[in-house]
């Protein structure tokens, strides 16, 4: 990894990909559309990947994590989907679901590298750019700014006895 700062971009990458692969491979292969709970199941082990990732490290954990998303993904989409793992489902995948995983999770880390890879010179050309568009200025223009607060004054006005001493009002009879 190049630029430690795309880091958290990586793990919210692996996050949303581990999730939008999972209910297409899981689709594909006949498991089905995800429900309330299924989903539910599903964010949690999407943001739980996405953390794992999010840390300043070297990409060689990228294939792993999404692999293990895709099997805890399976796993959540399976649990979430009682009914049909009752009928037609079961928490063991097929060959063809283990196939659109595998082959998602090497299709998406791939592009996570290669956006991982990009990252430093695209942005490094976007500053670049924004600098020449909003120069910065050039510090020859050192002093102090001055600035008073005028409070307007309520000596000798019927408001005079509003504004407090320090003690408790006056009796005045």
């Amino acid at each position: 990894m190049t630029d430690a700062s795309a880091a958290p971009l990586r793990g919210g990458a692996v996050g949303s990909v581990t999730a939008a692969l999972a209910v297409a491979a899981h689709g594909m292969a006949g498991g089905g559309w995800p429900d309330g709970t299924a989903l539910t199941l599903l964010v949690v082990v999407s943001i739980g990947i996405g953390a794992m990732t999010a840390v300043p490290r070297r990409s060689t954990v990228l294939l792993p994590a999404l692999m293990g998303g895709q099997l805890l993904a399976h796993v959540a989409l399976s649990l979430g989907n009682m009914p049909g793992m009752l009928h037609s489902h079961s928490l063991l995948p097929s060959t063809a679901m283990i196939a659109f995983h595998a082959a998602a999770s090497v299709v998406a880390a791939m592009l996570i590298a290669a956006a991982e890879r990009l990252y430093g010179p695209i942005t490094s050309i976007v500053r670049a750019v924004l600098a020449l568009l909003t120069p910065l200025p050039d510090g020859s223009a050192v002093g102090r700014v001055r600035f008073s607060v005028a409070m307007p004054s309520v000596h000798g006005t019927a408001l005079d006895w509003v504004i407090s001493r320090r003690g408790p009002p006056m009796l005045r009879l």
